[in-house]
């Protein structure tokens, strides 16, 4: 760890380590908020030189306003690997959509299935939409209600798809207990075109979410394409659920929340305090407060 002097005060450079965490269940409290202590740390230590950022499933739009008070310097993950954006220019330096006609095959299986698409797109103004029939389930409601209450204006309620198809697609979504997800995660998982992210859905007990989108939207190409985009010699994740376990399998060191899937743990290098305990912000202190006295 490298040390100079600027202005007067002595700043920490962590420059050849790359710190990337996912948001719910992680970062996120069981509020979904930050809390301020970890706003602190990380702001703290992003201003000696921490080079630390984020890779979520959420949107631009649903982890913008969770995040405003963290000083982030780093481009961000966000939608899985989707997009990686840019808060210096404030645009994606890099984008991966789902082909049209797999979009579409897509959309036609959960239907058949019995199963109520979410689709997520950019329109030709690079406007983000979110086109769903309606709410028919308690996780669904939560989700949907949750981000149209706080003024979302992504969620457009649609008889058909027909107006989706003719945009870019992010991502379509299914929410629904798992036996009846199932059938359609057997279809898509390892078809050479899509990434399929199948998983439970940590607010609504009960309920699993299958995501399908591009194959190179994952979490781990996109943490591996930061760590070379940065320079950066060693890459270190906290992650909890089952999105994560492609980035923990790039990373040089992975942490796992005490609150984390049993997958995670098993695939940590250490186990930290929980989402509630801080447990990000709290080994981040402790780890630089004791190399800082090395």
């Amino acid at each position: 760890m490298e040390k100079m002097e600027l202005n007067g005060e002595r700043r920490l450079l962590y420059v050849n380590h790359l710190y990337i965490s996912d948001l719910d269940g992680t970062l996120l409290n069981n509020n979904q908020t930050v809390s301020q202590e970890s706003v602190a740390i990380l702001n703290g230590l992003i201003n000696q030189g921490l080079q630390f950022t984020i890779a979520t499933a959420r949107s631009f739009d649903s982890a913008f306003k969770l995040l405003e008070e963290i000083q982030f310097k780093l481009p961000l993950v966000f939608m899985n690997g989707i997009f990686i954006y840019d808060p210096k220019t404030k645009r994606n330096i890099q984008s991966h959509f789902l082909a049209p006609q797999l979009a579409a095959d897509v959309i036609n299986t959960y239907e058949q299935d019995g199963l109520n698409p979410i689709v997520y797109t950019l329109d030709h103004e690079l406007r983000p939409h979110v086109y769903f029939k309606g709410i028919f389930n308690a996780s669904e409601d939560n989700y949907i209600s949750s981000r149209v209450s706080k003024g979302d204006p992504r969620f457009k309620r649609v008889t058909n798809y027909e107006a989706s198809l003719e945009e870019s697609i992010i991502m379509v979504n299914a929410i629904e207990a798992p036996e009846r997800l199932i059938a359609a995660y057997e279809k898509f998982n390892g078809h050479p075109g899509m990434m399929v992210h199948y998983g439970a859905d940590i607010y609504s007990p009960g309920y699993h979410w299958l995501e399908i989108g591009d194959r190179k939207a994952n979490k781990r190409d996109a943490v591996l394409f930061l760590k070379e985009y940065l320079q950066a010699e060693r890459l270190i994740c906290f992650g909890d659920h089952l999105n994560d376990l492609g980035m923990f399998e790039a990373a040089d060191e992975k942490y796992a929340v005490a609150n984390a899937h049993h997958d995670i743990i098993k695939a940590s290098t250490a186990l930290l305090l929980s989402n509630e305990e801080h447990g990000v912000a709290a080994y981040l202190k402790s780890r630089f407060q004791k190399e800082e006295n090395l």
